[in-house]
């Protein structure tokens, strides 16, 4: 491992608390500030650090507007909130948004420490089992081992928010709309969790899954539901184009959404922010069903378009490339396929074709 300090940047107008925080953190991290959401992205982009540690009260837009850009740019970002104001709405809003954690002002540097240490001991993991991974040729018996480092990842981010709301919640509130919407939030949490466990059970075996099946649109739906929030955040138009069927695929419903929702992040990514479009179409052919995902974005190379399936092949700054991996193993394990049709300025369409019940 190398002893290299990682970077630390701090995003906060008031230079009395930036300083304070860097000579805390000088001695094992190597810390920067920014004073405003223009610089604090301007030096997110340039020193890819390994944590955020963010306030919400800045001079040219609010602290969940920086919050947006990072996930935007980097959907894995680990990011801290500081506020004095952290009401239920922002805290919401900051989970929604991936934020790893959201402490109050005035906050105890101990748990400040200790959190950032368990943040870039998850980082240094990933990376460890990254070069691991490039190391080595993949064999089948090795795929769990790709997959679980993925979902070791996945469930950190609704794991706090669960530990954060569980604690709103014992606090108590003499609001029952308040306890409404913190129960709400628990639960879209807990479904979160529980689709990535279906999606675990597919990859291993899909067969051995519960036998639930949906329709076409109750399938492209909830896919869309789950991403709904990360298309607003980045203004991308996402459209759910159902035809009416009485086939659904042969393969459990959650684990179908998860292939699509795979699809539909890398989709919202690769399409411009506020001119961005994202289209699921939902159809039967030939006996068969089929999903297609569409975007307006960049399009992939030619040379490109065969590898974004390969176990930790990606073009993103800080991405696992592990999802379109997983999403091709569990469609294939179903007896159906999924293909890519990309042109460099015209976008990416993926295909998703499965057996129908």
């Amino acid at each position: 491992m190398t002893n290299t300090k990682k970077k630390i940047l701090l995003i906060d107008d008031d230079p009395s608390v930036s300083a304070a925080l860097s000579m805390l953190l000088k001695d094992d991290y190597e810390p920067y500030a920014a004073e405003t959401v223009r610089e604090g992205i301007r030096l997110f982009d340039s020193l890819q650090p390994s944590v955020v540690i963010l306030d919400l009260h800045l001079p040219d837009q609010h602290g969940l507007e920086a919050l947006r850009s990072i996930r935007s740019v980097d959907r894995s970002a680990r990011v801290i909130i500081l506020t004095g104001y952290a009401t239920l709405d922002v805290v919401e809003e900051s989970m929604r948004l991936g934020a790893s954690d959201c402490l109050h002002k005035p906050f105890n540097a101990a748990v400040l420490r200790s959190r950032l240490k368990e943040l870039i001991e998850e980082e240094e993991v990933e990376e460890a089992e990254l070069s691991v991974a490039e190391a080595q040729t993949s064999y089948p018996q090795e795929d769990e081992r790709l997959v679980s480092s993925a979902f070791l990842h996945d469930v950190s981010n609704p794991l706090t928010s669960l530990q954060a709301l569980t604690l709103l919640l014992k606090e108590g509130s003499d609001d029952e709309e308040t306890r409404r919407k913190l129960t709400r939030m628990i639960e879209q949490n807990v479904s979160y969790l529980s689709s990535l466990i279906d999606q675990w059970r597919a990859f291993s075996e899909p067969h051995a899954l519960a036998k639930e099946y949906a329709s076409l649109s109750e399938i492209a739906h909830d896919a869309a539901s789950f991403v709904s929030l990360r298309a607003e955040a980045k203004g991308i138009a996402l459209v759910v184009d159902a035809e009416p069927s009485d086939l659904a695929p042969q393969l459990n419903r959650h684990a179908t959404a998860r292939i699509l929702v795979n699809l539909l992040q890398n989709a919202i990514e690769a399409s411009p922010r506020s001119l961005g479009k994202v289209t699921i179409r939902a159809y039967p052919k030939n006996g068969s069903v089929e999903f297609t995902i569409r975007d307006n974005g960049d399009g992939i190379p030619p040379s490109e378009t065969q590898r974004v399936f390969e176990p930790r092949y990606t073009t993103k700054k800080k991405g696992t490339g592990l999802g379109l991996f997983i999403a091709r193993h569990i469609v294939e394990r179903a007896k159906g396929s999924i293909t890519i049709c990309s042109r460099p300025g015209r976008g990416t369409t993926f295909t998703v074709q499965l057996p129908a019940c």
